[in-house]
């Protein structure tokens, strides 16, 4: 992403502007560039589902500051937000795994090394974000009480934290049986702390990021990977996770409408705003794949981009957008 330095605080060089402004015509800019905050009004959001994984220092290119970033979307649970980047356990390896070492083992006799290559890096992954849901849900179920949620609400967000135990262990049992090699998480580190809002306008508005739209999109997706594995394993912790996913989202929508009804003006407005904002972004890209190497990822639970995209604009047309003008005409 590239952003014009002025929107970051930073002037141009040269100009009618001065040395502070925005500057003029009097060349590009050629300072340094600041770190990016994604939470800046002025820099593009990821997707709606989605969020940041990491953003790279800035550089300056035709007047503007330039950043690399990744994001991940969807498919893996209620993801661990300090502002918009994801933050989970790095994995390790061990000798005998405790995560995952009960699940069902999938089928590799068949796979080439890159493709079992790709499939443990795909399923670690999520692995790492299932485990920091539990993170999640356990903050989320400390901001309900700080805003005097019911009692049945609270009740199942502790359960969707002990889902989300599951589903970890369910994708460390697949990566590492993709891996050859027993993974599971380091230690978690939270800096010292974990930030806990009582604001309720802030809470529901996150409720509506990362719940109403991320684990909708969370529920359809892992719907659509189950759709098209074929490997018996993974179908079975597809099926969990996706019939989990779905009641985290409806625990999401309960929420921001019990919080409509508690909060008033300031809620609302805030919810109004937090789903302009995810369904504004512009969809993820598509990548192209190789077709004989997209059937055998498919039948293991990764369908390609195309496919998934296509889930996710059904998602969004059918499932959220009718939902939301429901909730916020109620």
């Amino acid at each position: 992403m590239c952003v014009a330095p002025e929107l970051l605080g930073e002037g141009g060089q040269g100009g009618a502007g001065g040395s502070g402004g925005a500057g003029g015509s009097g060349g590009a800019y050629t300072g340094a560039c600041p770190a990016l905050d994604p939470l800046d009004p002025d820099v593009p959001r990821p997707p709606a589902g989605c969020w940041y994984d990491s953003v790279s220092g800035g550089v300056p290119r035709g007047g503007q500051c330039c950043y690399e970033f990744t994001a991940s979307c969807g498919g893996s649970g209620r993801p661990f937000l300090v502002g918009e980047r994801a933050r989970t356990a790095r994995a390790q390896r061990r000798a005998a795994g405790a995560w995952g070492a009960a699940a069902a083992r999938p089928d590799v006799a068949a796979l080439a090394p890159a493709t079992r290559a790709a499939l443990a890096e795909a399923w670690l992954r999520d692995a790492l974000l299932e485990h920091a849901s539990v993170a999640s849900f356990s903050r989320f179920a400390l901001e309900m009480m700080a805003v005097g949620a019911p009692a049945e609400m609270l009740d199942a967000a502790h359960e969707a934290a002990r889902d989300e135990v599951r589903h970890a262990a369910l994708c460390f049992g697949l990566a590492s049986a993709y891996a050859g090699a027993a993974l599971e998480p380091a230690p978690f580190a939270f800096g010292g702390r974990v930030e806990v809002t009582s604001d309720l306008a802030e809470l529901a508005a996150r409720a509506v990021r990362e719940g109403c739209v991320g684990e909708t999109l969370a529920a359809v997706q892992a719907s659509e990977q189950l759709a098209h594995a074929t490997d018996a394993a993974v179908r079975s912790a597809l099926t969990a996770i996706a019939e989990d996913e779905a009641r985290h989202a409806e625990l999401a929508w309960r929420f921001v409408a019990w919080a409509l009804q508690t909060g008033g003006d300031a809620v609302r407005r805030a919810v109004a705003a937090a789903f302009q904002a995810a369904l504004a972004a512009p969809p993820p890209a598509a990548a192209a794949t190789d077709a004989a190497a997209s059937a055998a990822l498919a039948a293991h639970g990764r369908p390609d981009d195309a496919a998934l995209a296509a889930s996710r604009r059904c998602a969004l047309a059918d499932v959220i957008d009718p939902a939301l003008r429901a909730l916020l005409a109620a």
